[in-house]
């Protein structure tokens, strides 16, 4: 079985490695029970940092994904290197040279691939191109809210939903500005779809609980495929 976990660019912008070592410890216990495991890793702060520079000195919004790229490849080649035992070390920049380094047999991580694209997308085609019957989702909240919890306290978690359902929500409130992508966008969504990817949405304060989440315990949303 095959695994594809997205990994927030906010677990990079924490002060301390704890975060970190949990993904390890969870990519190492899927490795452990002979999973293949690829991941995806976003930008964060400094994504954001450059990209909100460059638009106040007038750089345009294709300049602005490419910080974006880059920055997403710094988090991959950090996570890649501290596990250097069982990774490709090369962070692939496209979908052909990430399909060239998973005949390698170990875990590859990658950043973005393209201005325009986000890391949602993809993790959407890693997940396609490597059969893998399951996409992670790890974010810094506990799953799908009906509206953003972290401005609504009252806002509640859906424990399942179908891609559909899940455009619905993010209609209204998913930007497609350099840096402003979240959950799955409209690619990532019509990615999923076509080839049945099963996507789970998880807070990465219980990556080190991979195993568990496979086993369907401790998961707080389900998004089946339209």
């Amino acid at each position: 079985m095959s695994v594809v976990v997205k990994v927030s660019g906010k677990l990079f912008d924490e002060e301390t490695v704890d975060s970190l070592n949990a993904l390890r410890e969870g990519i190492r216990g899927l490795i452990e029970e002979g999973k293949r495991v690829a991941v995806v890793t976003g930008g964060g702060a400094t994504a954001r940092r450059y990209i909100g520079k460059g638009r106040a000195m007038g750089a345009n919004e294709s300049m602005l994904d490419l910080l974006g790229v880059w920055a997403s490849r710094l988090n991959a080649y950090l996570l890649s290197f501290s596990m250097a035992d069982v990774s490709y070390l090369k962070v692939p920049e496209s979908l052909e040279e990430f399909i060239h380094a998973w005949t390698s047999g170990k875990v590859v991580v990658v950043g973005g691939f393209q201005p325009g694209q986000s890391t949602a997308a993809v993790a959407a085609l890693v997940a396609e191109a490597s059969n893998s019957e399951l996409l992670i989702l790890a974010t810094n909240v506990d799953g799908v809210y009906e509206r953003d919890p972290r401005l609504f306290k009252d806002a509640k978690l859906i424990p399942r939903l179908t891609t559909k359902e899940l455009s619905d929500i993010l209609e209204t409130s998913q930007s497609v500005n350099a840096g402003g992508y979240e959950l799955l966008d409209p690619i990532a969504i019509k990615i999923v779809n076509r080839s049945k990817i099963k996507v789970v949405v998880m807070n990465y304060n219980k990556l080190s609980k991979l195993r568990e989440v496979l086993k369907g315990k401790d998961i707080s949303t389900i998004i089946e495929p339209a």
